[in-house]
């Protein structure tokens, strides 16, 4: 689905509604133009042979025709017609965010798309396109992987919004052949780029800094919404230490003149816990932002709570590896429960 989704910093809070440095930006998903109606399926069940930049636009239109009514209903069941994790979780959050502001998402359709589409009987393509928003005069550009369900139709998994210096890198995958088989990268370096991106996202790092380059999105937006939450913490008696527990890789990449772009997602855990001078529970009210994206209307208290989540990025690795760039990120709560 395409709608508002949490992008930049964590926006998190135990007690009164926190400030974030980031800003949540509305992500949405591909599309074409088209007049009417477009069956979704039917590019799948066509000659796989011919699979190609054409096929990928029908593609993208029947999503963008779809996805973006279900995205302004809330229709959280249309949405799993068209999406896959991690997209789908960040686009279920997005309705919750909506349903609790009372303000619906708006529209979206994507405008002149291009695409990265693997050789012969492809299982996912890469695609980048401008974003028109209904009622915004904003017109942000996000790059996309759909891949082949096994239902046979194409769904959404991975979808960013790319910053401003970032637009020239989207639009060069236009017409190269990506690969999949989420092995673009070789095993080492995979390991130790989640770990370095995931330990810069809490303000810290690995052995190896120079791995990602330093960023204002990664290493301000992002692990500055991470330290302002520890400090609110902090200031209720609590305390929050986050832990990765597995890192993804797209299952399709495309190699361009400056690296190779691909998608990496990582699944974390926090627990928050009473500071040891702290009460002997801790709480989270209604209006954190993390209770509020998986769906929690009453506040949750306990000895501690876990929240797991999930954060998507969209990276350019040059050849050498070190100096990688982080150009958009995602970043939502999945579940909230209190021990």
């Amino acid at each position: 689905m395409l709608g508002s989704r949490s992008v930049g910093s964590p926006r998190r809070l135990v007690g009164p509604a926190m400030p974030v440095a980031a800003a949540a930006t509305a992500l949405l998903v591909l599309a074409g133009c088209g007049d009417g109606p477009v069956d979704a399926a039917a590019p799948a069940a066509s000659d796989p042979a011919t699979f190609g930049r054409d096929r990928a636009a029908l593609v993208l239109t029947a999503f963008d025709q779809a996805d973006s009514a279900a995205s302004v209903a809330g229709d959280v069941e249309a949405l799993r017609t068209q999406e896959v994790s991690p997209s789908l979780d960040l686009s279920i959050a997005a309705v919750r965010r909506a349903t609790y502001n009372k303000r619906p998402q708006p529209s979206f359709q994507h405008l002149n798309p291009a695409f990265a589409v693997p050789p012969g009987d492809p299982a996912c393509f890469l695609a980048t396109a401008t974003l028109r928003l209904a009622g915004s005069e904003l017109a942000p550009t996000d790059v996309s992987q759909f891949v082949l369900d096994a239902d046979g139709q194409w769904k959404l998994s991975h979808n960013i919004q790319v910053t401003q210096p970032s637009l020239v890198v989207a639009r060069s995958i236009d017409g190269r052949p990506a690969t999949e088989g989420g092995e673009a990268l070789d095993e080492t370096s995979r390991r130790a780029l989640a770990a370095e991106v995931f330990a810069r996202s809490i303000g810290s790092t690995t052995s190896n800094r120079a791995l990602v380059a330093s960023s204002p999105l990664l290493d301000g937006q992002f692990a500055g919404g991470w330290e302002v939450y520890g400090q609110q913490l902090a200031g209720v008696g609590a305390t929050v230490r986050r832990t990765m527990d597995r890192a993804e890789w797209s299952d399709c990449a495309v190699a361009v003149p400056t690296g190779t772009l691909t998608f990496l997602t990582i699944h974390a855990t926090d627990t928050l816990s009473p500071a040891p001078d702290g009460p002997a529970t801790v709480t989270m009210v209604p209006q954190s932002p993390d209770l509020i994206a998986t769906g929690h209307r009453a506040p949750v208290s306990g000895k501690s709570i876990r929240v797991t989540r999930v954060e998507t990025f969209l990276l350019l690795v040059p050849a050498q590896v070190t100096g990688a760039s982080v150009l958009g990120l995602n970043d939502t709560a999945l579940t909230v429960t209190a021990a």
